[in-house]
């Protein structure tokens, strides 16, 4: 037990202080039903961090954070002008399209690095176990940061995400506000995705937030039960992992979709009931 504790206590830090994060901005990519826009940012970041280690860069340092952030930034353009008036093509079209070329983008360029392979799965899946407690400390302080951002700005940002026509109507500039909130969720994932890996960092947005809507309508009922689930999880993938030897990042994504599986049987019970 001591040797669970010591171990992973910096990993469960970490992981705890991305679900946080992660679960609100999640509630928004929900509603606003672009879910993969979060896995295009951080593919997108993965993309700037594969240049910066192209270039001589190692991976969870500050050149390649400032890489991956100024990819995300030309992302955060591209998403915020493909939410147009022309409605017979879908945004998650060109958001599954900018997915995509990244993801191919970043395989070409890590084939040319030393370990490419290894350096892949790295980004897909992070090195969440091996997180130190400076970085805990740093991210910390950058989600606080941009917690209060999004503190001031969450009623225009909550009025886009339910009602983008309405908004459209009384004036608002969807495309200034839709700017804002993808590059908020571009320094989020660049931030994360290179100590969670993109797969993790998909599923801390989506999956609690997805199980919170199914189950209250408040915010502040959803944004409980996303902090709270999501730390059971964690913790639970994360026991898992070590008892089991099994890679911790994995351990949390299968756990969470274990979880979330378990919430909708249990709905269909009761309903049946």
């Amino acid at each position: 037990m001591s040797g669970f504790i010591e171990m992973m206590t910096a990993p469960v830090a970490i992981s705890l202080v991305l679900v946080g994060m992660h679960g609100y901005l999640g509630s928004h990519v929900v509603k606003r039903g672009v879910i993969f826009v979060d896995i295009a940012l951080a593919q997108i970041a993965a993309f700037g961090v594969a240049m910066a280690m192209l270039f001589g860069a190692e991976a969870g340092t500050d050149n390649a954070y400032f890489v991956g952030l100024i990819a995300t930034f030309l992302g955060a353009v591209l998403l915020s002008a493909t939410r147009g008036k022309n409605t017979r093509i879908p945004q998650e079209a060109y958001i599954g399209i900018i997915y995509v070329v990244f993801s191919a983008a970043m395989i070409l360029v890590l084939t040319s690095v030393p370990h490419g392979g290894e350096e892949i799965s790295h980004l897909l899946v992070g090195s969440i176990l091996w997180v130190t407690w400076p970085v805990v400390i740093k991210t910390t302080i950058l989600y606080g940061v941009l917690g209060l951002v999004l503190y001031f700005c969450h009623k225009p940002l909550l009025r886009i995400s339910e009602d983008p026509e309405g908004a459209r109507r009384d004036g608002v500039r969807l495309g200034r506000w839709d700017f804002m909130f993808y590059m908020v969720l571009g320094m989020v994932v660049t931030s994360s995705v290179q100590v969670a890996g993109v797969l993790l960092v998909f599923t801390l947005l989506v999956v609690p937030s997805v199980m919170a809507i199914r189950l209250f309508s408040s915010l502040k009922g959803q944004f409980l039960w996303v902090v709270g689930t999501g730390t059971v999880v964690v913790i639970v993938g994360s026991a898992l992992s070590y008892v089991l030897d099994l890679p911790t990042g994995a351990a949390i994504i299968c756990t969470f979709g274990l979880a979330l599986g378990i919430q909708v049987l249990v709905e269909a019970v009761i309903r049946h009931r």
